[in-house]
């Protein structure tokens, strides 16, 4: 099954480092199905360039009404082409290189109080009315119940 759509230009993935005028020379030639580049022979100077990238073939229409890029490839199945993404692709770059796993250090001690719930409760001596025990620090220990 043939998958067509329109989508941004790649056709930058495929210059070359040298600066010329000559279009044939601008970017990487001998695009197939199989091989990454631009398929000189289908291409016409100044209207369309046809070039293939990762088994997608992409056509850049320069000029006319229809001026943009449409791109196609051949399903493989139910699953389509794995390696074809047609959506926007959010890159964070605080997370750029990272090339291992986090370190972590297991050797963390956590003190955990040994202490009796009963122990601290001497402070209660200095709770003089039903108010002051609600708002206590140390009153979750205890389900008071106003009666009145």
């Amino acid at each position: 099954m043939l998958v067509t759509g329109l989508t941004s230009s790649r056709l930058s993935e495929l210059r070359k480092y040298t600066v010329t005028p000559v279009f044939a020379n601008q970017y990487v030639g001998g695009g197939t199905w199989t091989t990454n580049g631009v398929d000189y022979p289908n291409s016409v100077s100044g209207v369309s360039v046809v070039y293939y990238l990762n088994r997608i073939k992409y056509v850049d229409i320069l000029t006319g009404d229809d001026a943009g890029t449409t791109f196609s490839f051949t399903a493989q199945g139910s699953t389509g082409n794995p390696i074809f993404i047609n959506t926007p692709i959010y890159q964070d770059p605080k997370k750029e290189n990272i090339i291992s796993n986090p370190k972590i250090d297991d050797d963390v001690f956590i003190v955990r109080q040994a202490l009796s719930v009963q122990e601290q409760n001497y402070r209660l001596q200095y709770v003089t009315n039903l108010v002051e025990l609600t708002t206590y620090a140390g009153g979750n220990y205890f389900n008071i119940i106003n009666n009145s």
